[in-house]
């Protein structure tokens, strides 16, 4: 008997801690601070990945070819 209480004060206390843990995901995850303050976010804009053809083109100039 002892051991099903215990297994059940351990999964109780299981289910309050992933309840909490997914409570401060969703926090983060919209910006807001436990205590109502909204985390300062960045817009960094998209850099352009140079192609395979940008680096043949890039690579013929630096050898002089164009």
């Amino acid at each position: 008997m002892q051991q099903q209480n215990d297994y059940t004060i351990d999964l109780e206390d299981k289910v309050l801690s992933l309840k909490r843990r997914i409570r401060e995901m969703k926090m983060i995850m919209s910006g807001e601070l436990p205590d109502g303050r909204k985390e300062p976010t960045l817009n960094i804009p998209q850099q352009r990945v140079p192609t395979h053809s940008d680096i043949d083109e890039l690579k013929a100039k630096l050898l002089g070819r164009k």
